[in-house]
């Protein structure tokens, strides 16, 4: 399986020099890491926390007809009715 990681561009070029040092490769080391992670090796990493949005005060104001289709086609024929198209 393949994935994408955002990795920050100073901690990815550490990586790949110790990596080539060292005659590995990034995607080794990944398994090994996670492998490691797995079989309870290594340490969790602490939970990331997530900030709560601020939600604006209009929102949840809307009252939406949960009986009205909501594909895109009727949201395109409620937007032309109300704008006279």
């Amino acid at each position: 399986m393949r994935t994408t990681l955002d990795i920050p561009d100073a901690l990815y070029r550490k990586i790949k020099t110790r990596t080539a040092q060292e005659g590995a490769t990034v995607r080794s080391v990944t398994l090994l890491l996670y492998t490691q992670w797995l079989n309870g090796d290594t340490p969790a990493p602490p939970p990331v926390r997530k900030t709560k949005r601020k939600l604006p005060a209009w929102f949840g104001s809307v009252k939406v007809d949960a009986d009205l289709p909501h594909d895109m086609a009727s949201v395109r024929k409620s937007i032309a009715a109300h704008y006279g198209e």
